[in-house]
């Protein structure tokens, strides 16, 4: 796996539509068939196959050519990141001005959206007929928007009492003089070429337009937005899709689940604490001619990876990190430990991490949070408790997390698809 290729990943994937999409194109090319889940498994022949769920969740998975299962090897990761989205009705006028009314979605760091050239990017519902509609994505990829901070001479102590942001009054982005095109459905419909009036929703965010780069004196890290979490999607769509053909001649099934809506709390129709996974999971194990009772077994000898990015230390701020679990960037994958179960990893689940790094070579680095700051989590702790099986919070190490630019080091992804192969492959089990 090269950096070319996650930059191009990342670089596709403006939201979690089209990041959904590239991961099924890339699973596709590998050889990876589409499922419906409105049609009968019970005569699934082994192979490659993969599901798109609500268009931002994929589950994919391998049905061994020995159409056995002895368990699951599951990597989790989430499609979603933090950003700026297009409230229902967002169109209105200020000062002269043409402007959009935003959400913030997720933790963002909010000063990080302005004075960035800003596009568009989502899905529209189009009506098709009379009775029947169909979707389609968009990515407008030129400066439209601008969300433009206060000028100095305003706000004369910013630099010493920091930015503050009202969400609903300071993070509106400038779409055009009042004279120009006010309204944003009209605006998609053009981009679409349809009429504006069959337009009848639209789920639609704002991304940075700055390319995803190497950065560094020695090209050591990447620069990009949502490197949190894609760059876990990417890692675990290049592993399945680089191992598939070892992957048929086991009797463990390797499982990918890229959830949305993580960093709002999971709680979806695409979000990892739906039914989805554990639904899956058992029409694999029925397609395979197993019952219930067989669904449970298998379920014992099972194991989950949760890969979330995971903070490096920072050169800044080294006093916001627990002294002795201070990861850098470029050192290796990171376990992530918290005796509050905010990521769920055991001291068994440590030791099989760590194990599958070495045997590949890979160094590996733990992470504990400072223990008087909340720490955030991941959907490890939510697919360990719906599924009830061993998981392990793991992650590439970064800096500026949630920030609309972000970045992490250029030798970690290539480690953590090579270990996250491994996993796929591995008979261990805790």
């Amino acid at each position: 796996m090269s950096n070319v290729d996650l930059l191009a990943f990342l670089r596709a994937s403006p939201t979690p539509y089209h990041a959904t999409s590239e991961a099924a194109a890339r699973l596709t090319k590998a050889g990876f068939a589409p499922l419906d889940e409105r049609t009968s498994w019970s005569q699934l022949a082994a192979g490659r196959y993969f599901v798109i769920h609500g268009g931002t969740c994929l589950v994919a998975f391998v049905i061994p050519k020995a159409k056995k299962c002895d368990g699951f090897r599951i990597v989790g990761a989430h499609t979603d990141s933090p950003n700026l989205r297009v409230k229902p009705t967002p169109d209105y006028v200020k000062e002269g001005y043409a402007q959009l009314g935003v959400e913030v979605y997720g933790g963002a760091l909010l000063n990080s959206w302005l004075d960035r050239d800003l596009g568009l990017a989502g899905r529209a519902v189009v009506r098709n007929g009379s009775n029947g509609f169909t979707v389609r994505d968009f990515v407008v990829a030129r400066p439209l928007l601008r969300v433009a901070q206060l000028a100095i001479h305003l706000d004369r102590d910013v630099n010493e009492k920091g930015v503050v942001l009202n969400r609903q009054e300071h993070l509106a982005p400038i779409f055009g003089l009042a004279t120009g095109i006010t309204q944003l459905t009209p605006f998609i419909a053009n981009e679409l070429g349809v009429d504006a009036k069959s337009i009848v929703s639209t789920d639609t965010m704002l991304f940075d337009l700055t390319a995803p780069t190497l950065g560094g004196q020695n090209d050591e890290f990447i620069f990009s937005a949502r490197l949190d979490n894609l760059a876990m999607c990417h890692a675990g769509t290049s592993a399945l899709a680089g191992g598939a053909e070892t992957f048929e001649s086991s009797a463990l099934v390797p499982v990918l689940a890229l959830f949305d809506h993580e960093e709002v709390g999971s709680e979806s129709q695409t979000g990892a604490a739906s039914a989805l996974l554990p639904r899956i999971l058992e029409r694999i194990v029925s397609a395979l001619g197993g019952s219930r009772d067989d669904f449970h077994r298998v379920l014992s000898s099972s194991i989950c990876l949760s890969a979330d990015m995971a903070h490096a230390v920072h050169p800044n701020y080294d006093g916001r990190h627990e002294p002795r679990h201070k990861p850098m960037i470029n050192g290796g994958p990171v376990i992530k430990v918290n005796s509050q179960q905010r990521y769920a990893t055991s001291a068994m689940g440590v030791a099989f991490f760590g194990e599958l790094c070495r045997a590949s070579e890979v160094p590996v680095q733990k992470y504990s949070h400072r223990t008087d700051l909340p720490c955030g989590s991941t959907i490890g702790p939510i697919t360990a408790t719906h599924l009830g099986i061993p998981t392990v919070d793991v992650g590439n190490p970064m800096l500026s997390m949630h920030s609309s630019r972000e970045m992490c080091g250029s030798r970690d992804p290539a480690r953590m698809t090579q270990v996250l192969g491994a996993f796929f492959a591995t008979t261990t089990t805790i």
